[in-house]
């Protein structure tokens, strides 16, 4: 059965090591500790071992996604061979390069002896010269070589990251989304990935480059005047501290900016693309007082972190400079004893001072280190947080059922070989996760046949829809087991379970790319052919055909160019090219006007009446399912009444008949006002046509 397969939608062009790369939500407890899925007979199923349950223990509390301890080496869980070989020749390149820089005081040293001897040491200027130029050319060498490796390492493991992100969101179930603001969701893949970037490319080379710096710097400072230094490095507890608390404030209020600036984005995202409501309701200055309102906080509280760092700072800075006038104060007191000579002074006071400046460019680089590794904490928390219902697994390869029992694999889930359309709710109890204090269905017990219609009626909120929804497996069941052809569904494999439904929603959600393309998603390499069939069948290939670029016309963000009763067609052609063997109707004319619901119904009913599918109709209007094999009443989440349309109009004061006579007296009131409409109209055109003859009679008269 031809099925969209979610993957291809985002091609991983990384290589082809990381199609190799277990994903998060195979279960994966550690960085390095993935739990593979076993197969098992059915019949083995009750007596799974007490390792069996630890092992569900721990899978469940991995999909209720507990708190994990991050590890900044977990920035680097999607390096490859190559990207890890790239960041170790980064780090020697950065710390070579870190390294160079110092050495300069000692050459400096040198060359300041040989012009304060008399006369001149050209010797060791000329040496000094030669050794300046030996520097840059390393310098040179080691930067652009360390520049290269993190930055293609950086980028290659984004790659990764963004497409394995994005697969593993997905596919994460339904309630997961109901509890996450999926704007937000993408402002993490965009914002939160370049931070990432940054922190584990360049800025955490230059971070290794200075502190490199700082150790060779002390180091020389102590081979060529131990005491000098020591008296330089008095002032290091009070900015070592003042630096350590600037990063871990910076680390903090940047991880809380970061969640405010998301949602101010999903608002600013949520806005810009419903653009056409916001104009139409005049909601401008609405929408930029909501946006105002979520930068506002952290604007605020930006300034005052800022004004209080900008102090720790400047003290930062002012005892470095302190530690200067010290150095070149007690230097000069020991050059002027004949204790040492103004080489050594200058070598160790340049070599300690390019030490202590290397701390000042440390800290915006492991600021923005720290910044990665809080955004990579939030990303990967998502990453490890494993699906309830997990659709990711493949139905190729896959072991279907044979003739010697049902075989299964754990994670993987049965694949029949056929689908013949029976599906039962078996005392079925359901709560949303995200309104866990609302029961939508109580003790639900309903047989839909094969092949049959079967159309659901009730008020809203009443859990029409909520039966899709699980045999959808959006949800499971709170109680209750929903069976397909007699098996429980949570045993089918998700993807094919999904492959075999066909849906039209009441608002049918379209692409921004061509008419084709839109029904081509419905399946598997879906030929033009094929696409056009549907749209034959769904009363769509005329007006697709009336259009300048035919079925390569583009439809707009979310079909906006195109008519509700168009995008309607075009939805269940979309439908009938997955070739399903159920098909669910969610309401699909409700939205409609009186003659689009004409055109599209009649499409359904042509397609109900050529195929052998089991329908699912979530009606509003009572009078589109009149034909329905059966149709069930739900209230409350209880089915109250079931049976044909005559059956439950027969029922006195049921619930059916109470809806189906308000609707009728609801439609004779329109109709009648449509004809009053129409009177009235005729008759104003009646008497302007009168007026404008009586005027040319006159005229004639007079004349």
């Amino acid at each position: 059965m031809p099925s969209l397969d979610a993957s291809d939608l985002q091609p991983n062009g990384h290589g082809a090591v990381y199609n190799r790369i277990e994903t998060p939500r195979s279960v994966t407890v550690g960085v390095d500790d993935p739990v593979k899925p076993q197969l098992r007979t059915k019949d083995s199923t009750n007596t799974s071992s007490d390792s069996d349950a630890k092992e569900q223990n721990r899978r469940e509390e991995i999909v209720r996604g507990g708190p994990t301890s991050f590890k900044f080496m977990n920035l680097y869980r999607y390096a490859t061979p190559l990207d890890k070989f790239l960041l170790v020749v980064g780090i020697i390149a950065t710390g070579a390069n870190g390294a160079l820089f110092p050495l300069i005081a000692i050459v400096f040293g040198d060359v300041l002896t040989g012009f304060a001897s008399t006369p001149v040491d050209m010797d060791a200027v000329n040496d000094a010269a030669l050794d300046y130029l030996y520097i840059a050319v390393f310098m040179f060498i080691t930067d652009y070589v360390s520049y290269v490796a993190f930055y293609y390492s950086a980028e290659r493991q984004m790659k990764a990251l963004r497409s394995e992100a994005l697969k593993h969101m997905l596919f994460m179930d339904i309630s997961w989304y109901d509890e996450n603001d999926a704007l937000q969701l993408s402002s993490r893949l965009t914002g939160d990935t370049v931070r990432i970037k940054d922190g584990m490319g360049q800025k955490l080379g230059d971070s290794f480059r200075f502190l490199v710096q700082f150790i060779v710097g002390f180091i020389i400072g102590f081979a060529r005047g131990w005491d000098i230094t020591l008296v330089m490095a008095s002032v290091m507890p009070f900015m070592t501290v003042s630096l350590s608390w600037l990063i871990k404030t910076m680390r903090i209020k940047s991880d809380w900016a970061q969640k405010v600036y998301a949602e101010a984005g999903s608002v600013a995202e949520e806005t810009l693309g419903s653009i056409r409501t916001v104009a139409s309701l005049n909601g401008e200055k609405k929408a930029i007082a909501k946006f105002e309102a979520k930068v506002f906080a952290a604007e605020q509280e930006n300034i005052a972190l800022h004004k209080i760092s900008s102090i720790v700072f400047s003290l930062f800075l002012a005892s470095v400079w302190i530690m200067y006038s010290i150095g070149l104060w007690y230097g000069g007191w020991k050059a002027s004893k004949g204790e040492t000579t103004p080489g050594d002074v200058f070598a160790a006071f340049f070599a300690v001072m390019m030490g202590t400046g290397s701390l000042a460019q440390i800290s915006p680089n492991v600021s923005a280190v720290s910044k990665a590794a809080g955004a990579a904490e939030e990303l990967f928390a998502i990453l490890d947080r494993a699906s309830a219902i997990d659709a990711e697994k493949e139905d190729e390869g896959i072991i279907p059922e044979t003739c010697e029992g049902k075989i299964e694999a754990e994670d993987e889930g049965i694949i029949p070989e056929t689908c013949e359309g029976k599906i039962e709710a078996v005392n079925v109890n359901f709560t949303y996760p995200s309104r866990p204090d609302a029961q939508i269905l109580r003790d639900y017990n309903v047989t839909i046949e094969s092949g049959q219609t079967v159309a659901f009626a009730g008020a809203s909120g009443g859990g029409k829809s909520t039966l899709i929804a699980l045999i959808e497996r959006f949800y499971d069941p709170t109680s209750g087991t929903i069976y397909l052809d007699g098996r429980d569904v949570k045993t089918l494999n998700v993807k094919w379970l999904r492959s075999q439904i066909g849906m039209v929603s009441q608002e049918p959600v379209l692409f921004a790319t061509s008419i084709f393309e839109n029904i081509a998603m419905g399946g598997e390499n879906v030929t033009r052919d094929e696409a056009i069939a549907a749209c034959k069948l769904s009363n769509a290939h005329n007006f697709i055909m009336s259009l300048p670029e035919q079925y390569d016309t583009l439809v707009g963000e979310k079909g906006v160019s195109l008519s509700g009763g168009q995008k309607q067609r075009v939805a269940i052609a979309r439908a009938i090219v997955r070739k399903p063997n159920i098909l669910v109707l969610d309401e699909a004319t409700s939205a409609l006007d009186n003659e689009s619901e004409k055109i599209v119904q009649a499409a359904l009913n042509d397609l109900m009446a050529t195929t052998n599918m089991t329908t699912l109709v979530i009606a509003h209007r009572l009078s589109t399912i009149r034909n329905a094999d059966k149709i069930v009443v739900l209230n409350e989440g209880h089915i109250v009444e079931s049976g044909t349309h005559d059956e439950l109009l027969k029922i006195e004061h049921g619930i059916y008949q109470n809806m189906y006579r308000i609707q009728e007296l609801r439609s004779q009131e329109e109709q009648e006002e449509a004809e009053r409409r129409e009177a009235e109209i005729i008759n104003n055109i009646d008497t302007k046509l009168s007026r404008t003859m009586s005027g040319v009679s006159t005229k004639t008269d007079i004349s």
